[in-house]
């Protein structure tokens, strides 16, 4: 199973989930009586706990921070934490370990922003997106010759080596033929950092990458960047459970719709990703806001 790069303890006391599944447990002292799914519940006890799998370098999502785990990700497992009957422990990996430790069953949960695939969607199951993975670009704050996507026509674009930036393009190009424009140079990089250098040395025009990131880079450097708009197909992040797991998965969802509905998801994105999505699906859909047959 080959997997590529993104297109992304103790729990407390909490009845947030009181009336969404069958079964019971009772809690210790400190925490409430707690409704989950019985199934759900024998599956956690025969490890004792539910393990997740978290990235060790994928900013803003998770990363670490000497040695400290932080990120969106890891503020919205705070809060899962706080609201299970359960233990939850979390073990923090590389990228490339985690999907496929999921779908063999060596962990629970992979929570980490994993691009919604075609291909993941097969051994896979996705909670609702927690963020979009879509692609944008950036140019130079100071180049007034690119106001909207239009003005890409005919530009030297930067992407990255085999990554979703240049899978973006044939979307980019029917784009601007469709406003009789022009794709013009793309020029491929090992890394965004050589990309944005060349960026600001004005060898590129625009830089495409996922919008969260660009996002980051922005805020960080408000001068000298500026956010363009999204140059394919939405597409979108979110959870993955082992494909059949519809207990787990049940569970997570309505912890994600309740993040929603109090208000609590769009503060965080704004703190970590720099950037809310007010408008999430609430299912997983695949590039092109296509249904998960």
């Amino acid at each position: 199973m080959t997997i590529r790069r993104r297109f992304f303890l103790q729990a407390g006391a909490g009845t947030l989930f009181a009336s969404m599944m069958h079964g019971c447990v009772k809690a210790p002292q400190d925490r409430s009586v707690f409704n989950v799914d019985t199934t759900l519940l024998n599956q956690i006890k025969k490890r004792g706990y539910l393990l997740v799998a978290t990235e060790d370098d994928y900013p803003p999502f998770e990363f670490l921070v000497n040695g400290k785990p932080i990120g969106f990700d890891h503020a919205l497992l705070d809060r899962l934490k706080k609201v299970v009957p359960f233990e939850i422990r979390q073990e923090i990996l590389p990228w490339q370990g985690i999907l496929p430790g999921v779908a063999e069953g060596k962990y629970d949960v992979a929570l980490t922003a994993a691009g919604i695939t075609d291909e993941r969607s097969k051994w896979l199951d996705f909670t609702m997106p927690i963020a979009e993975s879509s692609i944008a670009y950036i140019k130079r704050k100071d180049d007034a010759s690119i106001q909207s996507l239009r003005d890409l026509t005919g530009k030297t674009l930067g992407v990255q080596q085999g990554g979703v930036s240049l899978a973006a393009i044939p979307d980019l190009a029917a784009t601007l033929k469709q406003h009789k424009g022009t794709l013009g140079q793309v020029r491929q990089y090992r890394g965004f950092a050589e990309a944005y250098q060349d960026l600001l040395n004005q060898r590129v025009d625009a830089v495409l990458h996922n919008i969260v990131s660009l996002s980051v880079l922005v805020n960080e450097k408000p001068a000298i960047f500026e956010l363009g708009e999204r140059v394919s197909r939405k597409a979108y992040a979110a959870w993955a459970v082992k494909k059949g797991n519809q207990g787990l998965l049940d569970l997570l969802n309505h912890f994600l719709n309740n993040l929603r509905e109090t208000g609590e998801l769009e503060p965080l994105q704004a703190k970590w990703l720099k950037i809310t999505f007010e408008n999430l699906p609430t299912q997983p859909l695949l590039p092109g806001d296509r249904s998960i047959q």
